[in-house]
């Protein structure tokens, strides 16, 4: 799949621009605050049904207007696809397929997919937890409906489940008549967080181990020595042998015995709202001991995994979107990013520096950002492209702010033939609508 054309109305510091871009490699040139980041974002929001570093979507309307609108035309192997996704300053959002079929937002990935990797994500080695329990949402998410709806109905028992707790722990709720009506109504959330929180556990810990393997051939690959990359999946309930029935009483029996606990404090304890993974090297844990030189492989390795998890469940490569990633990479790492890029993905990459048009394949398309405007200096052929020369400055930062192949039940493979929020309070939870 790939994205052919952008059109942005009133999209941060965009009033208006409609860029047309090549199957290929996409370059933005362009200095610091000029709308480089903002350009990516705008496709990974018209995937994903939201923004990767946005507290809140009306954050991303430019200053002064009501809405913005974003609108993708997306070439696939099924056919040409119209996205459109849009918010108003009240928070209201639209997202319509083709112009006419309102869809959810999150649905937008069932039409495109993206791999985001910006100078931000070393975070995911030695980051908090929320950071790698975000990734691992949108990741799954991409490609499984399924997971979704899990989400949904465990965030939602989750919010209900902390307000009640709260209420329980503070003697505010109480029915003189019945008292076990408490215990009836926290049993009842209990029923709907184990029943969506045993199949997230369990899917996340497939996906990590698929990760791991393909992350471990990656980073041999990038790496050139024989240390092995794994990741390790740590689930604040057990997962115990077996499927999904074994997981949901481990998790039962955890929240039996967390229950003062958790009336105490007012916030449910256990569930995969508190879920880790960690990033190892020979059994070293990269986030507490690892080099920065080597938090950057282990990234690289798994943003190169997660091209392939979606390509094989998609069976499309997904676009990727880098943003000033370049600047961050010794010479052997851009070569692997550069081999990734010219093995068939289509890719937007963001730049402060110049030199490095020299970097890219003959026949990637350059573009100029300056001001919230876009010019097309054409396509590249091993030398700085006309128009593009730009004063010599700091790295560019983000402006404003393998297995055998198995398809699970409910992915998209099959159909079509954010629990990562803080730890307890259910905040940052997916967003749907």
């Amino acid at each position: 799949m790939w994205v052919n054309r952008i059109e942005l109305t009133d999209f941060r510091n965009f009033r208006h621009v409609a860029i047309e871009l090549a199957k290929g490699l996409n370059l933005f040139l362009g200095l610091n605050a000029q709308g480089k980041t903002n350009l990516l974002e705008s496709v990974y929001a018209a995937s994903t049904g939201g923004s990767y570093r946005a507290a809140r979507d009306a954050d991303m309307i430019r200053w002064g207007q009501p809405l913005f609108r974003i609108q993708l035309q997306v070439q696939r192997s099924l056919g040409p696809v119209r996205l459109e996704l849009s918010v108003s300053a009240s928070g209201r959002r639209l997202a319509r397929v083709n112009g006419s079929r309102r869809v959810r937002p999150s649905e937008l990935s069932d039409y495109l997919n993206v791999v985001m990797f910006t100078p931000d994500h070393l975070n995911l080695v030695k980051g908090p937890p929320s950071e790698r329990r975000r990734f691992l949402d949108v990741e799954i998410s991409q490609v499984s409906p399924a997971y979704r709806s899990w989400l949904e109905t465990y965030n939602k028992a989750l919010a209900q489940r902390n307000a009640l707790l709260k209420q329980m722990g503070q003697g505010r709720f109480s029915v003189k008549t019945d008292p076990s009506a408490e215990g009836q109504l926290l049993r009842a959330w209990d029923q709907q967080l184990v029943g969506a929180g045993a199949r997230i556990t369990v899917r996340r810990a497939q996906v990590v181990l698929d990760l791991s393997g393909r992350a471990r051939d990656a980073h041999r690959r990038i790496a050139g020595d024989e240390a092995e990359l794994a990741l390790v999946y740590r689930p604040s309930v057990e997962c115990p042998e077996g499927g999904v029935e074994e997981v949901a009483e481990a998790f039962r029996l955890r929240l039996a015995q967390l229950r003062q606990a958790e009336l105490t404090r007012g916030v449910t304890l256990a569930g995969p709202h508190r879920d880790d993974f960690r990033f190892e090297l020979d059994g070293v844990d990269l986030g507490a001991f690892g080099s920065q030189g080597q938090q950057r492989s282990a990234v690289l390795a798994l943003k190169l995994a997660e091209v392939d998890f979606i390509t094989e469940r998609v069976s499309e490569r997904p676009v990727l979107l880098l943003d000033d990633v370049l600047s961050e990479l010794d010479a052997g790492r851009r070569i692997r990013l550069m081999e990734l890029v010219e093995s068939g993905c289509q890719a937007l990459l963001t730049s402060v520096e110049p030199g490095c048009v020299g970097l890219m394949p003959d026949g990637a398309r350059v573009f100029a950002i300056a001001h919230g405007e876009v010019s097309d200096n054409g396509s590249s052929f091993g030398g700085c492209a006309p128009g593009i020369h730009l004063p010599a400055g700091p790295h560019d930062a983000a402006e404003g702010l393998h297995g055998d192949p198995r398809v699970e039940p409910g992915d998209r493979a099959q159909l079509e033939g954010e629990v990562h929020g803080d730890d307890g309070e259910g905040e940052g939870a997916v967003r749907d609508g």
